[in-house]
């Protein structure tokens, strides 16, 4: 039996915190949406894990700025991986005094196919108040379009929007496609 290490008694350098300081921001990040990285993420189950693989992807590509003042680039986060077909042709609308986000995309399944059977799921991030509205299986691919509603509490702010499919029985999903920044009207 082997005793634990002993905690260091020097300071940490600028490198470490500099590493501590992301790892914390794709952790607060992440953490709430856990559940949808647990389907966005299962094709690397067998590989370290959904979570592991979504926080080593985000450490990898979607960290911005110079330490201290790092940040989340949200264009960049992809919150699935998979190979199901990807989000065609996305847009999002808002319309003023609906409270409502419309996620609109082109079916790009082949008729008869088992893609055709794909559900979106979406997601909306506000970083102000730090909230998240996630919504699995929204529509089918057939639909091209589903309004979602927003709470009122987020009128006024700036939200980001990202979109996956995922297989009927939830075994598979596609890489997520971000969508946009758009203010709630």
């Amino acid at each position: 039996m082997r005793s634990l290490p002993s905690k260091s008694k020097k300071p940490p350098t600028e490198a470490q915190l500099k590493q501590r300081m992301k790892f914390s921001l794709v952790l607060a990040f992440l953490r709430p949406i856990r559940t949808l990285i647990s389907v966005g993420y299962q094709s690397f189950k067998k590989k370290g894990g959904t979570f592991g693989a979504a926080t080593a992807h985000l450490l990898e590509n979607a960290i911005t700025g110079v330490y201290p003042a790092l940040s989340i680039d949200y264009t960049k986060v992809k919150v699935s991986r998979g190979s199901l077909l990807g989000v065609a042709n996305p847009e999002l609308v808002t319309t003023a005094g609906t409270s409502e986000i419309e996620f609109n995309w082109s079916n790009n399944a082949l008729a008869g196919t088992i893609n055709g059977t794909d559900r979106a799921t979406l997601l909306v991030y506000s970083p102000v108040m730090d909230e998240y509205i996630v919504l699995e299986g929204a529509a089918p691919r057939s639909a091209e379009t589903f309004a979602l509603a927003i709470p009122a509490r987020l009128l006024g702010q700036e939200v980001y929007c990202w979109m996956t499919f995922v297989r009927a029985d939830g075994k598979q999903a596609s890489d997520s496609r971000y969508m946009g920044k758009v203010p709630v009207l």
